[in-house]
């Protein structure tokens, strides 16, 4: 048999002919021959990838990806709600939802409910919340068993600043100012939101791991970060722990040293020995884009754990569109990315 492939897939701007992405102006809409080509372009990638469970980003129109996905043998659907439109335009999105799509029945699938006390424990506000409420499914993995996988699309970079407040200022001292010091707070809240979304993801796997240490837990996501970032550290506990209290790192009693790697978090990329030397941009381009797009798994399904439920032994990156075409607005700004694990049984 072979392994399950996971896959996490950024559409760009899933949303039909006549509804604007953030603002009502010609190029923010699709055509029906352009949302003809976009669909059968998602349908030729779904099909190359042959992945069992896909999460999504960026839908918009929810019920048209159901739709598609059934088309393309993925019987079992979900998104997470209706985006948010502008009240004062209806036709234009400002902000888009996740959903996910399996060959295999959900067990059981919702939007995530709660924060997992982030904000008890932190400086985050007690209003904090996700800014698009991720899945969380369990699906019973052929060879793995019940799996819980969270789809995330953590908060966008970048600091908004309204164009309409700086316009109403006659004196360009006041513009350039003003901009700075906006753009500097919004740069602090987009930060802390995407930091806040990833202590609440770690503490959602932690509940399934504290019941069961060798749990497979899966999340698929844009995450908006670098893997090098202070975020994604967050997320992983990926950065060296150096004692545990007064104890030397390494001086954990044998019966305890596994504990070590339970409660950490594994980007699939680094699982998979000899995985390449440079690792591929998900997003922008092949040279001058960034890695955003992950499959974070659980020490569950860490080649390294002999206690393990599976194995990630590949991972791959759809990124031919960045080079040879279509343009994003006809396929993405993002590549998919696919991870296959092996269940215990072939691992």
């Amino acid at each position: 048999m072979a392994g399950i492939k996971l896959a996490t897939f950024n559409l760009y701007h899933f949303a039909a002919p006549g509804i604007f992405w953030h603002e009502r102006k010609p190029q923010a809409t699709y055509t029906p021959d352009q949302w003809a080509a976009k669909k059968a372009w998602i349908a030729a990638t779904v099909a190359r990838m042959d992945a069992d469970v896909i999460g999504f980003q960026e839908v918009v129109s929810h019920e048209e990806l159901g739709a598609l996905m059934a088309a393309q043998g993925y019987p079992h659907f979900f998104s997470t709600g209706h985006p948010m439109f502008d009240p004062d335009d209806p036709a234009v999105y400002v902000n888009a939802t996740v959903a996910i799509a399996s060959r295999h029945p959900f067990v059981s699938v919702s939007p995530l409910s709660g924060v997992a006390g982030v904000p008890d424990a932190t400086v985050i506000d007690a209003d904090f919340n996700f800014s698009r409420t991720p899945v969380d499914a369990v699906i019973d993995l052929p060879g793995i068993g019940r799996t819980r996988i969270f789809v995330c699309h953590f908060k966008s970079q970048g600091a908004f600043v309204d164009d309409d407040v700086i316009d109403a200022l006659p004196d360009w001292g006041d513009k350039i100012r003003t901009v700075y010091g906006i753009r500097a707070m919004a740069g602090v809240n987009q930060v802390a939101k995407r930091a806040a979304e990833a202590g609440a993801i770690y503490r959602l796997f932690r509940q399934s791991i504290d019941a069961d240490p060798d749990a497979p837990v899966i999340l698929l996501g844009d995450l908006n970060e670098d893997p090098a970032s202070h975020t994604i550290s967050i997320l992983t506990q990926a950065e060296r722990v150096w004692s545990w209290g007064s104890v030397p790192a390494n001086s954990v009693p044998e019966p305890f040293a596994y504990l070590k790697h339970v409660y950490k978090l594994y980007d699939s990329f680094n699982l998979v020995v000899m995985q390449g030397l440079t690792r591929p941009n998900t997003h922008g381009a092949i040279v001058a884009g960034s890695v955003l797009d992950y499959c974070i798994v659980s020490n569950g399904l860490n080649p390294k754990n002999p206690r393990r439920r599976g194995t990630v032994t590949k991972v791959e990156v759809f990124d031919d569109h960045f080079e040879i075409g279509p343009p994003k607005e006809l396929s993405s700004d993002h590549a998919p990315v696919v991870t296959t694990i092996e269940g215990a049984a072939q691992g």
